[in-house]
Formats: C-alpha cells, sequence, structure tokens
C-alpha cells in the first residue's frame, strides 16, 4: 500500500516529508513484525540485539557502554534492559579484573541455545519482509539510508573530539 493510502494524505509539503514519513511507517511495520515474530521466544527486538552483540563477542565479554554503543536502537537505559535478559538467565554480569568499578557483561549458554532457536526463524522473516526487493535494490536501498545517517556519524565524531580534548 502507497504511503498517501496508509495515512490517507494526498499532498505532501515536500519529497523530504514524504520519504521521512515513509522511513519512519516502514520502520514501526517492521518492528511490529520483529516483535509478534520474537513473542514466543520471550524477547523483543532490543533485547535479541543485545543478545547478537554479546555473542558476536562471545566468549569475551562487553561492557555496558559499549553494548550500548552498538545497539541498533540506542536506548539510554542499558542497565535496566540487562537486568531483564539476567533475570532469564540469558546474560551474566561480572566485575572486571582490570577495573572493579566497570561491569562486562557476556551471553550465557542458555542466551546462546535461545539465539540457535530463534536464528531460522528470524532468518525467514528477514527474506520475506525484503522479498519485493532484488538484491541491487536493497543494496541501493541501504546506500542510501547510510548516506541519510551522515549527520549522526559528524555528531559522534565531534562528541569523541569533545571528550578527548582533541
Amino acid at each position: 500500500m502507497k504511503l498517501a493510502e496508509r495515512i490517507k494524505q494526498s499532498h505532501f509539503v515536500s519529497p523530504a516529508q514524504e520519504a521521512l514519513l515513509n522511513i519512519l511507517v516502514t520502520s514501526s511495520w517492521v518492528l511490529n513484525e520483529l516483535t509478534a515474530l520474537m513473542a514466543p521466544f520471550g524477547v523483543t527486538p532490543t533485547q535479541y540485539n543485545v543478545l547478537r552483540i554479546l555473542r558476536g563477542s562471545h566468549p569475551g565479554k562487553l561492557t555496558c557502554t559499549e553494548i550500548g554503543r552498538r545497539m541498533l536502537d540506542r536506548m539510554p537505559d542499558v542497565t535496566r534492559l540487562l537486568n531483564r535478559l539476567e533475570r532469564a538467565g540469558l546474560v551474566s554480569r561480572s566485575r572486571s579484573t582490570h577495573d572493579k568499578r566497570v561491569v562486562e557483561v557476556g551471553i550465557t549458554e542458555k542466551g546462546l541455545e535461545l539465539l540457535a532457536r530463534m536464528q531460522p526463524v528470524v532468518d525467514e522473516a528477514q527474506e520475506r519482509l525484503m522479498s519485493r526487493l532484488s538484491a541491487e535494490e536493497l543494496r541501493l536501498l541501504s546506500e542510501l539510508l547510510d548516506r541519510l545517517r551522515v549527520d549522526e556519524e559528524e555528531k559522534e565524531a565531534e562528541t569523541a573530539r569533545s571528550a578527548t580534548g582533541s
């Protein structure tokens, strides 16, 4: 369904407004699909993302700050998210041996097993959700979305420079 039909709006102020609304509507649709898909496994898309991040560093561990940096949807309260995952036995936390102030997080065997069970379901959904675009169109879409986030990257670089005093 075209955006104009979906939101019952026949005119947009500009192509920029239409594109931005289209990104937001599509993002919401994808997130709703993933939420429904993951609910039977007892995790949200954000929790799944954290588990994938930790699987990527396994058997190593990551700090809460590093997990927050790598998340797709950057949320301010990583600690609360990790509390829920720890209560479910999917992650473990411990104090760093180098600096007792730092908490390191790792994925547990139970977390790895959950991801292994979810993987075929997530892979199938990914193919289904993106099936209307060719491989070339998907590459182009990714490239265009990367270009949109240039402001984010510049802002992060400026923040990093400010933090180091450079």
